[in-house]
């Protein structure tokens, strides 16, 4: 994937506003920054055969454990335009959460942030933004396709714009140490875990996983509580580590029919 932004965002201060209300005041600090730093220009490095069906597998078909993840995201290693490695977008699929799957309180918070009308309004606007400052075109723009946008699809679409240095965030993190990151309290944990985690939480997302495979880091998120699991995280690296590209980690929607699943690469 090739990605070039430039410098100049958010043309005012209620467009600046109105994307920091919806992405989180991080989020938005952190894909400014990256802009003014000029390191925007990505460029995947390698491969993984038939990802996009093993990432489909992890939040479409419960696995032995019986649940599966609400979304999985595979971030890849690519490089900046000033040649250093970064994670940036490789893939990524997702789902809503089912009948029963998070809390009530949770589900109900939720709900009422979904049919603001105001707060959709500006869902659509940031995203398209995004997409725009991002070299999209308007028939490529999933914002446009959705008739509205939930809080899951928000974290999903929202995090295609977004790329990690080493270091950086959750995923730049799992990068450098070549070491999984099993995070179990992410709706209380605070801001500096991760970029997004405004947006995770808002998706009511309590589990977040990252784990270090084959050229890149695979992110998944679940609404349930999963406590750690060396078996199930096995499986994930099993999965990702078979026929995927020779670059290693050592190496320093469709239309809603009730729920929705994205796709995308």
């Amino acid at each position: 994937m090739k990605v070039e932004v430039g410098v100049e965002l958010w043309s005012n201060d209620e467009e600046k506003a109105m994307v920091a209300a919806v992405l989180g005041t991080r989020a938005f600090d952190y894909l400014l920054s990256c802009s003014l730093s000029n390191e925007n220009l990505l460029i995947g490095v390698g491969g993984n055969e038939n990802l996009q069906g093993r990432l489909a597998d992890l939040v479409d078909c419960p696995n032995d454990w019986g649940f599966s993840w609400n979304y999985a995201i595979f971030w890849q290693i690519s490089r900046s335009k000033s040649g250093n490695l970064v994670l940036g977008w490789g893939g990524g699929c997702c789902r809503e959460p089912r009948d029963g799957e998070e809390p009530e309180a949770i589900r109900i918070t939720n709900s009422k942030l979904e049919e603001d009308g105001t707060q959709q309004s500006m869902r659509k606007r940031v995203l398209q933004k995004l997409h725009t400052l991002f070299g999209g075109l308007d028939e490529d723009s999933y914002a446009l396709q959705l008739d509205f946008v939930t809080n899951t699809e928000m974290l999903f679409l929202a995090s295609m714009y977004f790329s990690f240095p080493r270091g950086e965030g959750g995923p730049g993190k799992c990068f450098a140490s070549g070491t999984h990151v099993w995070l179990t309290d992410a709706l209380g944990l605070a801001s500096d875990c991760c970029v997004r985690s405004s947006l995770m939480r808002s998706a009511g997302m309590q589990t977040i996983l990252w784990v270090p495979v084959d050229s890149g880091v695979m992110e998944l998120g679940s609404v349930r509580f999963v406590p750690e699991n060396s078996e199930l995280l096995k499986e994930i690296r099993h999965s990702f580590f078979m026929n995927s590209s020779v670059v290693k980690m050592t190496s320093k929607g469709k239309q809603r029919e009730g729920k929705t699943v994205l796709d995308m690469i």
